[in-house]
């Protein structure tokens, strides 16, 4: 991995700026998208306790669906960066749009039928029976709003392959406004609506997903610039073409996306193993990771579809510069973050964790925790970057497999070995994460150097 943390003056300003261009409308989505889940969590919590608790496993279902089942959307903007950067037939973006299309409304069948037999899969979870019936009654109302989704996300698929992401954090944004003022209205039962509860937040969603798609595809069909893309040109031949490339491109992302899901799952169970005290640590650890992830993914996302352009053009050169770029921007950020955890660990520890002599115990070992994931956040900010820029040059089953082999053979036993055999406990198993992350990441910069030999 020598030269991963090279100074980045060594890089053009050009290419730096545009980094952060094309990245920071991005990153700032994906916040948005998870402040709507926490300001609607907080409204769940002024109702009961049931139907806060039902809200958390409905958002963990809803980031399951969005990441596996929608994630072989992904391929859309890497496809469509392509042809943009050809230059040349942009009507093979239309047939590209019209596949996705297709394939979006095909995953909504399979998940329509998931969700509706969603009581019997949570009460074979030993789920309580209160929180299975809530989360019954929301998903009967949510389902109505999969099509809009998968409408929604093939149109921001497109936006980011041509690069209009600042109408995605535009999009985001307001989407964020519409649901917390429908929720507000509905779960209350305010200026006269009735008081929904959880049902109201099922509603206020599926309205805004609706009044998303309609205003969202309604600009991306009727844009003058649009145009020349022939978006709802279904030609046969052309369009099943897009499909076989989506999913070929794109299921190995949907893989990679929900075995790294249900890996951290399997995890979360190991830690239950040590006890109430390490679960509540690793739950603080994981809001600190789930902040540290966020610029990353914008950063990937970014990554992948700026490469793709120049893998279009043909111009290898500037691929392998952008995607040293943007890995760099992620090791020096990460490397910002493990600075503040070793430096000042107790401004972190303690907005969850008062400082007194009962928790010196939770107060040390979360300390510790958060350096160590900070660490490993630096070589999972170079993987996750790394796999977008390979996404771009539509390298996808490569980082799947890597990923699939790390976590299963090599991870979950040596978390096992070092939490429990060595008796090392959550730190075992957090050293043991981070292991595989600075193996996952050499493999994948090895993997990335070998597709530019010439430019070594």
């Amino acid at each position: 991995m020598e030269g991963l943390v090279e100074n980045t003056a060594a890089l053009p300003k050009s290419t730096m700026r545009e980094a952060l261009k094309i990245s920071l409308p991005i990153m700032i989505s994906q916040f948005v998208v998870m402040i709507g889940g926490f300001v609607s969590n907080l409204l769940l919590s002024r109702v009961d306790a049931t139907t806060f608790a039902a809200g958390l496993l409905i958002n963990s279902v809803q980031m399951l669906l969005m990441t596996v089942v929608f994630g072989m959307l992904f391929a859309l903007s890497p496809l469509i960066g392509h042809v943009k950067g050809e230059g040349r037939e942009p009507e093979r973006i239309g047939h590209l749009f019209s596949a996705a299309l297709v394939v979006a409304m095909l995953l909504c069948v399979p998940t329509i039928i998931a969700l509706l037999f969603m009581g019997p899969i949570l009460t074979a979870l030993h789920q309580p029976p209160e929180l299975v019936s809530a989360c019954i009654g929301f998903f009967r109302i949510y389902v109505y709003s999969l099509p809009a989704v998968g409408i929604i996300s093939v149109c921001v698929q497109l936006l980011l392959g041509i690069l209009k992401q600042a109408l995605v954090l535009l999009y985001s944004l307001c989407s964020l406004l519409l649901t917390t003022l429908l929720g507000y209205l509905l779960i209350f039962g305010k200026l006269g609506l009735p008081a929904l509860g959880l049902d109201g937040l099922a509603w206020a969603q599926s309205i805004t997903a609706w009044a998303a798609a309609l205003v969202l595809g309604g600009f991306v069909l009727t844009h003058g610039s649009h145009r020349p893309y022939g978006l709802l040109a279904m030609r046969g031949e052309p369009v099943r073409q897009g499909v076989t490339r989506i999913v070929k491109v794109g299921l190995p992302i949907s893989v990679q996306m929900g075995n790294e899901i249900l890996s951290f799952f399997v995890t979360t169970v190991m830690v239950g193993w040590l006890g109430i005290a390490a679960l509540n640590v690793q739950q603080v650890a994981t809001r600190y990771l789930l902040l540290l992830v966020i610029p990353i993914v914008g950063l990937s996302q970014a990554a992948t579809v700026v490469s793709s352009r120049h893998f279009g053009g043909g111009r290898l050169g500037a691929v392998k510069q952008v995607g040293d770029a943007y890995t760099r921007m992620g090791v020096v950020y990460s490397l910002i973050v493990l600075a503040a955890f070793a430096l000042a660990p107790s401004l972190f520890v303690r907005v969850f964790v008062a400082d007194t002599p009962e928790n010196a115990g939770i107060y040390h070992t979360l300390s510790i925790i958060l350096v160590l994931i900070a660490i490993g956040q630096i070589f999972d900010a170079a993987r996750n970057t790394l796999t977008g820029a390979l996404r771009g040059l539509q390298d996808t089953k490569f980082p799947m497999k890597v990923s699939m082999i790390l976590i299963w053979p090599v991870g979950v036993p040596l978390a096992y070995v070092m939490g429990f055999t060595l008796d090392w406990g959550l730190v075992g198993i957090t050293v043991a994460h981070d292991i595989v992350m600075v193996i996952g990441a050499a493999i994948l910069w090895q993997r990335w150097r070998n597709r530019f030999p010439r430019h070594g």
